[in-house]
């Protein structure tokens, strides 16, 4: 048995010089999932594109950083075909903002719910008879502005508020693709508070 003093090193016959990875190279080997070509993808365009969210966001590194690593996965997940590193920088760099956009969506509706929470903690020390008669009060306006919804805008919303079934979970149970149904949710929800201030 020889021993490890005397074994050759083999260099794999794929390996490709640093010079000659390019952006086809790197989106090719991403699709045999390769962790090389996304380390060299991030060799390459995690400083621009961390620089360019902070730049266009406001934010600070962690942000850009949760925001690049989401844009990686992205990446792994489904490379482009790329044939340059301009065409691959522009792919990661519009994914690279629609990751932020969504980012800061998500943090902007936390922080709405977390105040409204916080509102509606401090009004329920209301007076009990008072809230009982505007409970009643509500109640019968919300029976009034059901009754115009025809009856899929009322499964709709069943599902949705009374039941908290997720967005998905909805277009599955009704086939429907999950961005209609957001959509007509957020449709028949605007309807109803438009309805609620007449």
């Amino acid at each position: 048995m020889p021993s490890d003093e005397h074994a050759e090193t083999i260099a794999p016959d794929r390996e490709l010089p640093r010079a000659d990875r390019d952006a086809a190279w790197i989106t090719r080997e991403l699709r045999n999932g390769s962790h090389d070509a996304l380390a060299e993808a991030y060799d390459r365009f995690a400083e621009a594109i961390v620089r360019d969210v902070r730049r266009r966001t406001g934010r600070d590194e962690a942000f850009a950083l949760d925001c690049l690593q989401e844009t990686m996965v992205r990446l792994a997940a489904n490379p482009p075909a790329c044939s340059s590193d301009g065409e691959l920088g522009a792919w990661l760099r519009v994914v690279s903002i629609r990751v932020a956009r969504t980012a800061l969506v998500a943090e902007s509706r936390r922080v709405r719910r977390e105040r409204a929470h916080a509102a509606e903690r401090r009004s329920a020390h209301v007076d009990g008879s008072a809230g009982e008669r505007r409970a009643e009060d509500d109640e019968a306006d919300l029976d009034r502005v059901l009754s115009q919804l025809d009856d899929d805008e009322r499964e709709l919303l069943r599902l949705r508020v009374v039941q908290g079934w997720s967005i998905p979970a909805i277009a599955r149970w009704i086939a429907m693709e999950p961005r209609r149904v957001e959509s007509r949710v957020r449709r028949v929800l605007a309807r109803l508070r438009e309805r609620g201030r007449a």
